[in-house]
């Protein structure tokens, strides 16, 4: 390569390891480079270089840049003017540099991540050129791998194409502030995997705050905790039945003492015990838990827990069930209603108090609230035929549960979980992802098992449900399906605004990063901690991105790459209201719409714009 090439920019001066530190020409009047008619800037963090050894090409990424500082000595005797001799006033007074980090090479133009050799000082350096870019992202674009976002930032229309092995096998993390379009890259993302030319694709939506129902309609099928189909949109139920033991018991009764914990566990167990026997295909009595997904009756259980706390007695020493008080009134499990028992007697005499009592009652309050609480009646209540009897019996078993959030003909299933109870939101999507993963991993050598076809979870406000420094259902399960969901089929994307507030194990099972404009200095520590490549160079220029352009590094593209996002079809609704416009067009509104606001509040339902106020009065004028 001669070095009066247009692309040449310098040589190497140093290598350690993947670091290449670059010497500038001094030659170079400017760092902008004029090319097959087209301007290229060197020195440009997160640029590219290229460097020539014999038949192979090695790619570099620019991580830094300066100018060595010019000696005092020699800083005085320019000014004397003393050094007359341009070139060796250039010589004597330092000279323009760049860190670089190798990333991959190319040969007989085929790119391949990683590199076989390293360059030695004095190797020659040069600028990388759309031509090249195109060697680069073109062997990616070819094997048709690949399902496009947008273009590669600073060249000619170049596709940013994912790799959907990379996006779905290796894990991948978004993250970025607020407003930096994180919402939208996913929507692009998800667009792209329902794309006709993947029609066994399949995505499941963990959306806390609804926004991505509208975004999607045409592709997914959206599930919502709504006491009825509301708007096309599916009921989403959690039978309680399928909760593990410990998370159903922290949810109804609350902490228990270990020894009150067991006999319930025990209780339990008998319960699903008797009500296996009902099921299509039961299960040996020998691999059954408190924790099986075994329906029973839940009902049942707070009658004979709370029967037994008011029990009272005839006798004192031998206190069976035939020297038990008669009852003076029968409750009943279907309505939630206590037995009553004769008061036991202060003076040591009948009626006795059960010396076996667990001092539970307020436990069994908090179930019953919990029971009767509409807001729960998704988990209570789930409807549908996996409401159990008395008996443990249900007409609709789980697989019809999991085959109908992501065995249905669309792409993309949407959990929409945004009207669930704050403090037990963990909980439940603990209990779905899990729900859906074990039985994708108990039918992995099946046509749906995730193997033959894998499944991306997508997990929107992942701090949420994976925080760090604490324990949930939900921690358990994603910590479980980022180390374990890759040999299963099962893949794993979280999105978050806050990486610092996830837990260090689960995003460093991330083998790709997507940082669009984070502007928080801890949270751009952590993307610099987790970036794979030892880029963590590259974290500097997070705060100055551009509202929709991101980073990706990792599996997810050939190479480290500053990619500007297309738009998605149709707006999120988490994308920033339309500012002015909004409050520059029309009347102010109807103050009778507060009225609608409060009362879909309290049904917790969103209502669909149109006052019923407004109708009124349109019907009465009309009149």
């Amino acid at each position: 390569m001669s070095l009066s090439a247009p692309t040449y920019i310098g040589r190497v001066a140093s290598v350690a390891g993947a670091t290449v530190r670059v010497r500038l020409r001094d030659d170079m009047p400017s760092t902008l480079l004029l090319v097959g008619g087209e301007s290229y800037r060197v020195g440009q963090i997160g640029s590219f270089v290229r460097l020539p050894i014999g038949y192979t090409d090695i790619y570099a990424v620019c991580t830094q840049t300066g100018a060595d500082a010019i000696p005092a000595a020699i800083a005085g005797a320019v000014s004397e003017g003393s050094l007359a001799d341009t070139t060796l006033e250039r010589e004597l007074t330092g000279y323009r540099w760049m860190t670089v980090m190798l990333f991959g090479e190319a040969l007989g133009g085929e790119f391949e991540r990683g590199v076989s050799q390293y360059p030695t000082v004095g190797d020659e350096v040069h600028i990388v050129t759309n031509r090249d870019a195109r060697t680069i992202y073109g062997s990616r674009q070819d094997s048709q791998r690949g399902i496009s976002v947008g273009t590669i930032a600073g060249t000619s229309n170049i596709s940013a194409d994912v790799d959907i092995a990379g996006l779905v096998s290796r894990h991948c993390a978004i993250v970025g502030s607020t407003g930096a379009g994180k919402s939208n890259l996913v929507s692009v993302l998800l667009e792209a995997v329902a794309d006709s030319s993947l029609p066994r694709a399949r995505a499941l939506v963990i959306d806390p705050h609804g926004e991505y129902g509208a975004a999607l309609d045409d592709y997914a099928k959206v599930f919502r905790v709504e006491p009825e189909e509301i708007a096309g949109k599916r009921s989403l139920c959690v039978p309680f039945w399928a909760l593990p033991f410990r998370e159903l018991q922290m949810l109804t009764l609350g902490e228990l003492q270990p020894n009150h914990e067991v006999a319930i566990r025990d209780k339990i167990l008998d319960m699903k015990t008797q009500a296996s026997s009902f099921l299509r295909i039961p299960p040996p009595v020998e691999a059954l838990t408190a924790d099986s997904p075994i329906p029973f009756s839940i009902e049942t259980l707070w009658y004979d827990l709370d029967s037994f706390e008011r029990r009272t007695f005839t006798q004192s020493n031998n206190q069976s069930d035939d020297n038990a008080c008669e009852r003076e009134r029968r409750g009943d499990p279907q309505t939630l209603t206590s037995d009553v028992y004769p008061a036991a007697s202060p003076y040591n005499k009948s009626p006795y108090m059960n010396r076996k009592k667990r001092n539970i009652e307020r436990h069994l309050d908090l179930m019953r609230s919990r029971l009767r609480d509409n807001r729960y009646s998704f988990l209570f209540r789930p409807g549908g035929g996996f409401s159990p009897d008395r008996d443990g019996k249900i007409e609709t078993d789980i697989d019809a549960l999991v085959a109908a959030w992501v065995g249905h003909s669309r792409p993309i299933t949407i959990l929409d979980v945004s009207a669930v109870p704050s403090q037990v939101l963990p909980t439940i999507v603990g209990t779905v992802l899990r729900i859906v993963y074990d039985v994708l991993f108990w039918g992995q050598n099946l046509a749906i098992g995730g193997r033959e076809q894998p499944l991306l979870v997508v997990l929107d406000e992942a701090h949420l449900f994976v925080p760090r420094g604490k324990e949930s259902p939900a921690h358990r399960t994603v910590s479980m399906i980022a180390k374990e969901g890759r040999k299963y089929g099962t893949g794993l994307m979280l999105v978050t605004q806050r990486p610092s507030d996830i837990a260090r194990a689960a995003l460093s099972q991330c083998g790709s990063i997507v940082a669009l404009r984070t502007t928080n200095s801890a949270d751009r520590g952590i993307v610099g901690a987790s970036l794979p490549d030892e880029l963590g160079g590259l974290v500097q220029q997070l705060s100055s991105l551009r509202t929709g352009e991101g980073l990706f590094v990792g599996a997810v593209m050939p190479i480290p790459s500053r990619v500007r996002i297309r738009r998605a079809r149709h707006k999120p609704v988490g994308d920033d209201p339309r500012l002015p416009g909004v409050w520059q067009e029309g009347a102010r509104p109807d103050r009778q719409l507060y009225s609608d606001a409060v009362a879909g509040w309290r049904k917790q339902t969103v209502p669909n714009g149109e006052s019923h106020h407004n109708n009124e009065e349109g019907n009465n004028s009309h009149d």
